[in-house]
């Protein structure tokens, strides 16, 4: 058990409930590894039938930009190590073999909507706030977001929201097919726990198979997805605007960028 996040089973539905809320559930180096030990954990488990991942009033925030900066203090080589540990909890997610339902209030941004892209049905509250916030902040898109969102809602309008930084509602998520249910903040979790329960109730091996059968044939390469991300991330991380946020971000001062 962690204190960054718990997991409970019911009537064969796992919830992993994110219990750093007032933090925004940040997706930092610890958060990545309690979430890949209790979605392995959940694999392994045969009475854990469909998975529910909340954060409660925040899904998550995105990246510890003030943890990180350690790592990236030490060079290329440990900037690079550090976003591919990052990309291993999202790597857990996408590659859950079981349904795996995002609910998804507050904000999910950066690293936060990644991991909600990476389950296989995001059901958002209708003023959750979604964001790439990569550009903004001198970055890439990391944690699979790239392919992802291009996956959901193709290259044009995933292109549209990375390189604009903007942040949208539940509802615009929602209508450009970014998630796939939305509905009052009050029902977010009910609403993904039913349809777990839902999934839960079919032959599990077939479940498996629909979701093995449906990215074989869907996707290009993931893996490839996250290699390109994770060269680019680390050059930008190393680079003057990246860090630069980080400070501002520590210092809670507006950024200098200088478009290097």
């Amino acid at each position: 058990m962690s204190d960054l996040m718990s997991f409970t089973v019911e009537n064969g539905v796992g919830i992993l409930r994110f219990t750093q809320p007032e933090r925004r559930n940040p997706y930092s180096i610890e958060f990545v590894d309690a979430l890949v030990t209790m979605l392995n954990a959940a694999q392994a488990d045969d009475t854990v039938r469909a998975v529910v991942m909340t954060g409660g009033d925040y899904f998550s925030s995105g990246g510890d930009l003030v943890g990180f900066q350690t790592e990236i203090a030490k060079g290329a080589r440990a900037t690079y190590n550090m976003v591919d540990k990052v990309h291993s909890g999202g790597r857990a997610a996408y590659n859950f073999n079981k349904p795996l339902i995002a609910a998804v209030n507050g904000v999910a941004y950066g690293a936060g909507m990644s991991l909600a892209l990476s389950a296989d049905v995001i059901v958002a509250a209708e003023d959750a706030r979604f964001c790439e916030v990569f550009s903004k902040v001198g970055g890439c898109p990391d944690t699979g977001s790239s392919w992802l969102l291009q996956q959901r809602i193709g290259a044009g309008a995933a292109r549209l929201l990375i390189l604009t930084g903007r942040e949208i509602s539940g509802s615009t998520a929602h209508q450009m097919r970014v998630v796939e249910e939305c509905v009052p903040a009050d029902q977010t979790e009910a609403t993904a726990i039913a349809l777990a329960t839902e999934m839960a109730a079919n032959p599990m091996f077939g479940m498996e198979s629909c979701k093995r059968v449906m990215r074989e044939v869907a996707e290009c390469s993931y893996e490839e997805a996250l290699e390109i991300e994770c060269r680019a991330q680390t050059i930008l991380l190393g680079a003057h605007d990246f860090p630069e946020a980080m400070r501002a971000f520590s210092q809670k001062r507006k950024p200098e960028f200088r478009d290097c």
